[in-house]
């Protein structure tokens, strides 16, 4: 196995030391106004104080946008759309032989499972 130079090894430090001190700031600017609304959904799940929240967007939809909240260990996860902030709803477990549920790709929502056809 071939191991990387260290001239390697800095460039990649280097390159992700910037990214981490300039995307946040970027990204912070952009979404100020709805990362206070994570942070406060976020803070009737967490028990934290106010200023340890850490927010970042998870994945976005046309629908929804799905963030990530943490402090102390532990994280939440909470469903923006263009006029509310929510809990994200917890996956139902699958039981026995029942169908079992299945995320909707565009509303991050969980559906039951279609039974497949029998023959």
């Amino acid at each position: 196995m071939a191991y990387p130079s260290f001239a390697t090894l800095g460039k990649f430090s280097l390159a992700a030391a910037v990214g981490c001190l300039v995307a946040p700031t970027l990204f912070a600017c952009a979404t100020d106004g709805e990362a206070r609304r994570v942070r406060s959904v976020a803070a009737s799940t967490l028990d934290c104080p106010s200023g340890e929240f850490e927010a970042g967007l998870h994945r976005e939809t046309p629908a929804v946008r799905e963030w990530y909240v943490g402090c102390d260990f532990a994280y939440t996860r909470v469903h923006c759309n263009d006029s509310t902030c929510a809990p994200a709803p917890v996956k139902p477990p699958c039981i026995g032989d029942l169908p079992c549920f299945e995320e909707d790709p565009l509303t991050l929502a969980w559906r039951l499972r279609e039974p497949e056809p029998t023959r």
